[in-house]
């Protein structure tokens, strides 16, 4: 088993502070507690991982501006479970789209295709009232299939890359150019580690999160496969020193 080393002051852990049966490490020169299973883990993961052999799909370079630590989001068997599902309800939310949009067309008095339904509702012509009403119940709808659709995109050509250059780090999630970009300071940052957390389908499921000084956190890889998430972990935390 490796050595648990404080995350914080990088003091290796005395075994009489080390309690197995209640995985617990503690670090008094910092006076924090620790899972002893996940510090092994992250101590172990620090000493093997190897910046200059990362896995198929992920990397760690030198750009010349800075550290670029990164890897693809694909997956064939998650864009398949998410296209299935954003067919689904982008299947059954268009069916009222096209209803709102027909009922739309009426108030407006714009011509419409003869194959666009007919803009009923509860027997008569929809009013701008009902329109108005149809828009603001599917707008959270709409809102959930262009999530599911984004991630879809995402998991067949998406990607997750961090990037640390002097006094500041950046947090990329998206395809191309497009996609979300947080920034941090590599000088606040505490802590770097995997992170488990419950989805909303009562699943468990890892992300990497960064925690700085003041508290604040930032967390991403999600969408990352298990391996390539770690080797992302151990280098990020080769590179920031933690």
């Amino acid at each position: 088993m490796p050595t648990p080393t404080c995350t914080r002051c990088r003091r290796t852990i005395p075994p009489e502070d080390i309690n197995v049966a209640n995985d617990v490490a503690y670090c008094r020169n910092c006076n924090i507690s620790y899972s002893l299973a996940a510090l092994t883990f992250e101590t172990g993961l620090d000493a093997t991982v190897d910046l200059n052999r990362p896995p198929a799909g992920a990397w760690c370079i030198n750009d010349g501006g800075g550290t670029v630590i990164g890897a693809t989001n694909r997956s064939l068997v998650a864009a398949a479970g998410l296209l299935f599902a954003t067919l689904f309800w982008n299947g059954i939310v268009s069916v009222f789209v096209a209803a709102a949009v027909s009922g739309t067309f009426h108030v407006l008095h714009i011509p419409q295709p003869s194959w666009f339904p007919a803009p009923k509702m509860n027997g008569g012509d929809m009013g701008s009232g009902m329109v108005l009403f149809m828009w603001l119940f599917l707008t959270p709808f709409i809102a959930i299939g262009l999530i599911l659709a984004a991630s879809c995109l995402t998991t067949l050509f998406g990607r997750t890359e961090a990037r640390v250059a002097g006094t500041q780090g950046s947090i990329f999630t998206g395809i191309g150019s497009l996609g979300w970009r947080r920034r941090f300071d590599p000088a606040q940052v505490k802590d770097v580690r995997i992170y488990q957390k419950i989805n909303n389908e009562g699943r468990d499921t890892f992300v990497i999160l960064i925690e700085s000084h003041t508290g604040k956190q930032m967390k991403f890889g999600a969408f990352l496969s298990n391996e390539r998430r770690q080797f992302m972990l151990g280098a990020l935390r080769k590179t920031l020193r933690h």
